[in-house]
């Protein structure tokens, strides 16, 4: 009986032990969490740990800015049962919009991480609203959702340089009054982490902006290095097939975390599943360059239609999934030069009036009479054929291509003199579903499907398996949002 009584005592004393090391390092981070990018992903892991958890962080930036290619994005965030939603009397849920994630995903990718993705919206969508005072008050409904849930903010500025800019300036304002909470180190390239079997994550290697060699010391590294849609080497080799398109992503986009992730035993799926967006704009002046900027989806989304430039009429519903599209567009467009025309109302300019104004600018988007659309393009038809087919969209009570969603259209009284935004586009690379695996907790697995390294994460871009084969547009920001806050919270938490 006593030795059954120093037994119990000596187990008590154990689990006692286990949990105060647990609890410790909740409120006891001795070394900073190094973040390894500064898009969305990274910005939201590191408020989270800062505001949340008073955890110092660390930000490695390769650029000599912050942002990534989550400031780029201009469509918006997703979210299901919203409140904006529900002003809107929108009737979605994270059911529905699992179901619009796991179909677009064509079978591939990972339904669990799809169902944090989706459950999880609605919560990062109020995050944001009320941690950064975003308005999120209008919607659009992209191709392959099935209500409107893609959120952005009335106001000038584009709904991921209005996010992004709101996390940057609050976690600068940290910076600036503790400078031990936050530290953004920019023309910093992460070579490589130190890892120890017993203890996990070490330490991190980078190389400063005079190419010398650091070593920072760190129990927890978070990944947020975005895709690889600008390296050409890599595209080559999981999807040579691509190789000859333009691409929308900036120069830092490059697959580093991936080669990293991998060296480290973090296993790399679904890296051939690359997503061609359907709609770069093609520059009049500078037709060949393979940099394109992107014409968001929300052209399409609020309205916007694509004509085919050798018939002048449509060939597609705008609103099906970004591959769809990108099909009908290389099928029916012309074999040697892969582009279509977007048109877009007077009623889309008055909903989308800031980031039209900035096409408007570069002279992507030109305003111009029905007539001269006809005209510019050579159309092989007549003007009065062309404002039957703007006439035929617009009222027509079933569209010929299975599109529900018509909104903004070009009204039932079109002329040859009636005003219209027109522009070329052209599928390009946009986003690459593949990268490291990551289970619900954000941290990076091994082709076993266990843990690679304790204190080892990833989300954003550089992760796999939350988009399978086809990303639904909106869902780029969100999985920042949500992965980003997952990370912060399971460092907090203890791993």
């Amino acid at each position: 009986m006593f030795k059954i009584k120093r037994l119990l005592l000596l187990l008590v004393i154990i689990t006692t032990t286990v949990l105060y090391k647990g609890f410790s390092r909740v409120k006891n981070h001795q070394s900073p969490v190094v973040i390894v990018g500064s898009g969305l992903a990274g910005l939201t892991t590191a408020y989270q740990l800062v505001s949340s958890h008073n955890i110092p962080v660390i930000i490695l930036e390769k650029s000599n800015s912050l942002g990534g290619n989550s400031i780029k994005a201009s469509s918006g965030i997703n979210g299901a049962n919203t409140f904006t939603q529900k002003s809107e009397d929108i009737d979605d849920t994270p059911e529905l919009f699992l179901k619009d994630t796991i179909k677009s995903a064509k079978g591939r990718g990972i339904n669990s991480l799809m169902k944090v993705l989706t459950s999880e919206s609605a919560g990062a969508i109020e995050w944001l609203r009320k941690e950064f005072d975003l308005k999120l008050d209008l919607l659009a409904q992209l191709g392959g959702h099935s209500v409107p849930r893609t959120h952005r903010s009335s106001g000038k500025l584009p709904p991921g340089f209005e996010i992004v800019s709101a996390l940057t300036k609050k976690l600068k304002a940290i910076a600036e009054s503790d400078p031990n909470r936050v530290k953004f180190l920019l023309n910093s390239k992460v070579i490589d982490v130190e890892t120890s079997y017993f203890k996990g994550v070490t330490g991190i290697t980078y190389l400063d902006d005079g190419n010398n060699k650091q070593i920072i010391p760190t129990e927890n590294v978070v990944f947020c290095t975005g895709g690889f849609g600008y390296s050409d080497s890599l595209i080559q080799k999981f999807a040579p097939h691509l190789a000859h398109l333009p691409t929308t992503n900036g120069e830092q986009t490059t697959g580093d975390g991936q080669l990293i992730l991998s060296k480290l035993g973090g296993d790399l799926i679904d890296m051939g599943q690359i997503q061609v967006h359907p709609t770069g704009f093609i520059d009049p002046e500078d037709r060949k360059n393979n940099k394109k900027f992107l014409a968001a989806e929300a052209l399409r989304g609020l309205g916007g239609i694509l004509l085919n430039q050798i018939t002048g009429k449509r060939f597609v519903n705008e609103l099906d999934t970004r591959d769809e599209v990108t099909k009908a567009i290389q099928k029916y467009g012309p074999s040697n030069d892969n582009r279509a025309i977007i048109v877009l109302s007077e009623k889309v300019y008055e909903n989308y009036k800031n980031n039209m104004n900035f096409y408007l600018s570069k002279k992507l988007l030109v305003k111009m009479k029905v007539k001269d659309l006809v005209k510019h393009y050579d159309l092989p038809i007549s003007v009065g054929e062309m404002t039957r087919e703007l006439v035929k969209y617009s009222t027509a009570k079933k569209d010929e291509f299975g599109r529900s969603l018509r909104i903004n259209t070009f009204g039932g009284d079109v002329t040859g003199e009636t005003e219209v935004y027109v522009g070329e586009i052209t599928p390009v690379i946009h986003f690459t579903m593949g990268g490291a695996r990551i289970n619900e907790r954000a941290e990076v697995l091994n082709s076993r499907g266990t843990r690679t390294a304790r204190g080892l994460y990833a989300a954003g871009e550089v992760s796999g398996g939350v988009h399978g084969a086809n990303r639904l547009g909106g869902s780029s920001l969100l999985e920042c949002a949500v992965f980003g806050r997952i990370a912060g919270n399971t460092i907090a938490l203890g791993n």
